[in-house]
């Protein structure tokens, strides 16, 4: 998980944590994000807390020539409400439901953005984030959508923040789905800073009837859990067939976990293909 003083160039595809440790620097962090979120085609969700009327205005007036509906700020109990058991379950819901109206009023991209204390005050506990930050990587192999989750150092210890921000694959990972079949790209490095995103990744073309073409000819960098987890998927599918297209650097760290013995497991180079 990052700290919020870093620079960044906030893209759809991404799903990034980073933690703050002032108001002043959340406003901001909002405030940037928001911005390069409202281009033409283009909508921001915001979550904050009950509490924060104030930083909902500020960043209201942050976006002065946003369209109207273009920018949506929606608080803990006076728009959007999440209670029960489900409590997980109702917040992926409710981003599938946000990325479907925007799309309905013609937007091709949605900028998410949760000031995360919210998440206390509603009872969910670090076993319920890693499950919401796991599951909601779905959302973002089509390159439609963008998350940014804001946490506040003072509110989480220092295991959650570690536990909560390992399965966010930006902003070092993007991932998306598309071409023949179930096709998956990888792009940048995995390390163990996000390495525990991969199993929900890889979980969106488990089920597939068909080989499953695993693109990593733009990963720069893959640690051993990683490659670890990639030849344990492909041992998953013993009567499907894994091919991953790879740098030499890749094919290495696979092999050095055992992917030569994996018979549904073919590593391809990247310049020949598959």
């Amino acid at each position: 998980m990052s700290e919020g003083r870093e620079d960044r160039s906030w893209r759809l595809g991404d799903h990034v944590s980073v933690t703050y440790a002032a108001d002043d620097e959340c406003r901001e962090l909002l405030t940037s994000y928001l911005r390069a979120g409202l281009r033409p085609g283009q909508r921001v969700v915001i979550f904050l807390d009950t509490d924060d009327a104030d930083l909902a205005r500020q960043l209201i007036a942050a976006a002065p020539d946003a369209t109207p509906g273009q920018l949506v700020i929606l608080m803990l109990g006076a728009g959007f409400d999440v209670s029960g058991p489900t409590k997980v379950q109702q917040m992926l819901d409710g981003l599938a439901a946000a990325l479907a109206r925007a799309a309905t009023d013609g937007q091709h991209g949605l900028f998410v953005a949760g000031k995360m204390t919210w998440t206390l005050r509603a009872g969910l506990d670090t076993a319920d984030l890693v499950a919401y930050e796991s599951a909601v990587n779905r959302f973002f192999g089509d390159g439609r959508i963008a998350a940014l989750c804001l946490y506040d150092r003072r509110r989480f210890d220092k295991a959650a923040l570690a536990a909560i921000g390992s399965v966010h694959p930006g902003p070092l990972l993007r991932f998306t789905l598309g071409g023949w079949g179930a096709h998956l790209r990888l792009s940048g490095e995995l390390d163990a800073s996000n390495a525990a995103s991969l199993p929900s990744i890889l979980s969106m073309v488990a089920e597939a009837d068909s080989t499953v073409l695993l693109d990593a000819s733009e990963l720069r960098f893959l640690d051993a859990a990683g490659a670890g987890t990639i030849v344990r998927f492909a041992a998953s599918r013993p009567t499907r067939h894994t091919v991953v297209r790879c740098t030499r650097g890749v094919r290495q760290a696979l092999s050095l976990v055992g992917a030569d013995t994996v018979p549904s497991l073919v590593l391809r180079d990247q310049v020949t293909g598959v």
